[in-house]
């Protein structure tokens, strides 16, 4: 008997390929007919930001009597406008309350922007003023409405403000 390695060699080549061909692929018809998992992940964080809020006095006008009476137009109301400039610096909505701690005289208060029934006391009561987060520079207008008997509060006209801010 003789064997014949080509036809032998050629047949087992052949098996081989079969066997290889039919048993790779039978995963690749599993694989694909299951359906596709898709594996989402997510996390959820949360930071706290702590409230963050300052109040600067960038330009306050030198009030003293002599200053008044450079602007005085002969009536009882002394307006000074552009009197008062702050800066707030705030991550969060906030609220400014302003008041004078000198009550020698009365003391009126504005923004710049708004009209002449705006006007908000600074002695008796706190003059109150809102905006939103960020960097905000607010100009002020002050109203001095003097008593022309007392010549004592005339001469004592300082501004002493005094501020506070929340959210």
């Amino acid at each position: 008997m003789k064997f014949n390695f080509k036809k032998i060699s050629g047949f087992t080549l052949l098996l081989l390929i079969l066997f290889l061909n039919f048993f790779g692929t039978a995963d690749l018809v599993e694989a694909a007919d299951k359906p596709k998992t898709v594996i989402e992940r997510s996390i959820s964080a949360e930071a706290r930001i702590p409230i963050f809020q300052r109040v600067e006095v960038l330009e306050k006008a030198d009030i003293d009597y002599t200053f008044l009476m450079t602007n005085y137009n002969g009536s009882r109301e002394i307006i000074v406008e552009s009197g008062l400039k702050i800066e707030i610096l705030s991550n969060t909505d906030w609220n400014l309350r302003l008041n004078n701690r000198n009550l020698n005289t009365q003391v009126l208060i504005r923004k710049a922007d708004q009209n002449n029934s705006d006007w908000q006391n600074l002695n008796s009561t706190t003059a109150k003023f809102s905006g939103d987060r960020g960097v905000e520079k607010l100009t002020f207008d002050l109203k001095f409405i003097l008593d022309p008997d007392s010549r004592a509060a005339v001469n004592n006209l300082e501004l002493d403000l005094r501020h506070s801010i929340n959210p």
